[in-house]
């Protein structure tokens, strides 16, 4: 028997049964489910230093220029080069370079790379990043005690989760629109993540102008331990 703060009685049931009731939800915008995921991060890289995710970060960049950007960034880098391949080679031997002739694409600028490709050349080149990270020139301590290590380190792991997450959502996008797709929890993140490419190439820029700045005022101590 229970009793209840008034003192009547009260069949046990009454009692068991909204306790036995889920009454906790949680609902989060993609903005702020975004936010937490780059706040993660930010930690991760607060605590390793700029150093110890330089790596990272740089074949990061290098991963969603190569595969996520449209998908045709590779083909239209080799045209480029196969196009002009000639004017290279009359400028390097010093002759006329308007005279030298300008060839058809190599590939059909229309082709682009299958998703699938894509997106395991993605986490091969993230991948990377972490193996090479191992014997990296300016990797530092694992406690760093540099001024600027641990800040730039925040805004450097926030970034690389960023793009992480950034490149799930175009690729699951693109899924879609390709007619795939599947359901479950992993599906709903991705359905509600915004989508916030169009900020990348200028935090990407941010990155390099950073990293060209440290370089310039302490190149001594770059490839110092």
């Amino acid at each position: 028997m229970y009793f209840t703060e008034a003192g009547r009685l009260v069949p046990p049931g009454v009692l068991l049964g909204p306790l036995a009731q889920p009454t906790f939800t949680l609902n989060l915008s993609g903005f702020a489910l975004l936010v937490i995921f780059m706040a993660l991060g930010g930690y991760w890289g607060y605590q390793q230093g700029l150093r110890n995710i330089l790596t990272q970060a740089i074949w990061t960049i290098v991963a969603y220029i190569t595969t996520v950007q449209g998908g045709t960034f590779v083909v239209d880098l080799i045209n480029r080069f196969w196009q002009n391949g000639p004017r290279l080679v009359s400028f390097a031997i010093g002759q006329d370079v308007g005279s030298a002739p300008v060839l058809d694409p190599l590939i059909d600028p229309n082709f682009q790379v299958p998703l699938f490709f894509r997106f395991l050349t993605f986490i091969a080149l993230v991948l990377l990043g972490f193996f090479f990270n191992r014997a990296a020139a300016w990797k530092g301590n694992p406690n760093p005690k540099e001024p600027l290590a641990r800040p730039l380190g925040l805004f450097v792991g926030a970034l690389i989760v960023l793009l992480w997450t950034n490149a799930a959502v175009v690729f699951w996008q693109e899924y879609n629109l390709g007619g795939g797709g599947f359901g479950g929890p992993l599906a709903n993140i991705l359905n509600v993540l915004p989508n916030v490419s169009i900020l990348m190439p200028s935090l990407i820029a941010i990155f390099f102008l950073i990293l060209i700045i440290l370089i310039a005022f302490n190149f001594p101590k770059v490839w110092k331990p």
